[in-house]
């Protein structure tokens, strides 16, 4: 495989991730929400394929069976909180409200998608594809680590171009856009179950 089947192989990942962040950076898209959104969907993506490689066909198949699933439900939760909060009368109750609450009970802090729990779903429902890529290289005696490495800087540059359309849209079209961008990461989490 060559490096332009790669890059090929890298975008067809990324771009779970780019949808995800276009949604997200309607509203949430200071420079370190992009930061760690780009940061984040580009480590996961560079991490699975070589947990996949690791893993062994057992579990690369039982992953196989449930990932789509468990991507849908990461995805379609983190957008239904989205729109429930962009519809309250104050925008960010929400989010205020589940961060005083993890807070207090699992000391965490996060406020928006780009942190703490919410980023950790996001990553690992976008990434769970990779890993079963990753697996199949492997079987194919692939240089995992030159794919790997390529995989997570094309899904963090794609992050970076999804906030930066999403931001655009958002200042054009305010709590409208919002909640479009809910609704997308939650069709998005529908279809992800509709392909388990």
């Amino acid at each position: 495989m060559g490096i332009a089947e790669i890059i090929l192989v890298a975008v067809g990942l990324g771009m779970d991730a780019m949808s995800v962040c276009m949604a997200v950076g309607v509203r949430w898209h200071g420079s370190g929400q992009k930061l760690r959104l780009a940061l984040s969907m580009g480590l996961f993506q560079l991490l699975m394929p070589l947990a996949g490689w690791l893993a062994g066909s057992r579990l690369a198949h039982l992953l196989t069976n449930v990932g789509a699933y468990v991507a849908g439900g990461l995805v379609f939760a983190v957008g239904a909180k989205m729109l429930y909060e962009a519809l309250r009368s104050h925008p960010g109750a929400a989010a205020e409200e589940t961060g005083r609450f993890i807070e207090e009970h699992i000391h965490v802090h996060p406020k928006d998608p780009t942190r703490g729990w919410s980023l950790l779903l996001l990553s690992v429902a976008t990434s769970l594809d990779a890993l079963v890529v990753g697996f199949s290289m492997g079987l194919h005696r692939r240089h995992i680590w030159l794919v790997s490495v390529i995989i997570g800087i094309t899904a963090a540059l794609m992050a970076l171009l999804g906030v930066s359309i999403g931001k655009r849209v958002g200042k054009a079209f305010g709590r409208p856009a919002e909640c479009i961008g809910a609704c997308v990461l939650m069709i998005l989490g529908v279809s992800f179950l509709c392909m388990g």
